[in-house]
């Protein structure tokens, strides 16, 4: 996967991003961190290898969006130290028919990956045409990208289906999410960690400013 570190200080404290499948780290640039604060953003799911050195910081928060939530999960040791994670529009069991993307939508998105097919996925994902104009403007990976990226992500998570290796401290669930279900996101995180429910698309991040505003206890 890679890595960018939006903001690189040598700081104290880490906000440590996954991000979904097919999205830039300029989807995220609108959030602001405080001083004493590093943010990475992960994306680019091709190889999900994680390389980040973690043992400087001493402070932690885990924010992981949509695919992220699984990937997250993969990939973080169970003995890094987290202060805070925080899972959005997102399950860790993302291709399932009662707790995650059904499986023949999941199909059928990885059958359509074109740029025809990205347009309707991103539509989905915005949900109204004046978010779907501002997320048009972040950087497009191409498409063969994108379908190397979501096989790989299928294909992984078709033989671990649920990893455990991250406590959730909370989550968030958008009430117009058209990529994971809402009901479904419920279904899972019920009696798991604490969830709000939030009044947004699948690409909920207008509706914060800061990072703080998602990784407060």
């Amino acid at each position: 996967m890679e890595i960018k570190k939006t903001r690189n200080n040598g700081a104290t404290k880490l906000v440590l991003c996954f991000a979904g499948w097919s999205a830039t780290p300029e989807a995220f640039g609108h959030l602001e961190a405080g001083e004493d604060t590093d943010v990475w953003i992960c994306y680019d799911y091709r190889d999900l290898s994680f390389t980040g050195e973690l043992d400087r910081y001493r402070q932690i928060d885990l924010v992981a969006w949509s695919l992220g939530v699984w990937v997250a999960a993969d990939v973080i040791s169970p003995e890094t130290v987290l202060h805070s994670a925080t899972a959005i529009n997102g399950t860790g069991l993302p291709i399932d028919d009662t707790y995650g993307i059904p499986t023949a939508i999941f199909r059928g998105t990885l059958e359509n990956v074109n740029n025809e097919g990205m347009n309707r996925f991103n539509r989905r994902m915005c949900g109204s045409r004046e978010l779907l104009a501002t997320y048009q403007h972040f950087p497009a990976r191409p498409a063969t990208e994108l379908k190397e990226e979501l096989l790989n992500l299928y294909n992984n998570i078709s033989r671990d289906k649920h990893p455990g290796g991250i406590d959730w401290t909370k989550a968030f669930v958008s009430t117009h999410d058209m990529i994971f279900p809402t009901g479904n996101q419920r279904n899972y995180w019920q009696g798991l960690c604490p969830f709000t429910e939030i009044d947004a698309p699948h690409y909920p991040f207008k509706v914060w400013k800061q990072w703080k505003e998602i990784t407060d206890r």
